[in-house]
């Protein structure tokens, strides 16, 4: 789902933040921040200036950085993106299989 951003009215804060992913589990939004539309997350790819060098692995507190059917994450290698049309997401978790990366994320 893409969210023109031209056509949508805008009448609450939009909430953004990078997010340090290493190879321990994180918590995308620890500030409990609620969005209306959702929430895009993006991993930085070969065009941003620092790009991740290591695929991003989105789940719950027990994420694990593999396909693993119990706790394998939802993988977004660098340069790819995912729009969560979800209110509330301070169960969303992060985690990769190398240290310094990055997420960004855009709370609509």
């Amino acid at each position: 789902m893409t969210i023109d951003v031209r056509r949508e009215a805008v009448n609450f804060p939009i909430q953004n933040r990078n997010v340090a992913v290493g190879v321990a589990a994180v918590e995308v939004n620890p500030f409990g921040f609620r969005f209306i539309k959702g929430i895009q997350l993006y991993a930085p790819g070969s065009s941003d200036v620092t790009p991740n060098t290591a695929t991003i692995w989105l789940g719950n507190a027990n994420v694990t950085s593999d396909q693993v059917i119990e706790t394998g994450g939802f993988p977004l290698v660098p340069g790819s993106s995912l729009f969560l049309p979800a209110e509330f997401a301070a169960d969303l978790y992060v985690i990769s299989g190398s240290a310094s990366q990055i997420l960004t994320w855009l709370g609509v």
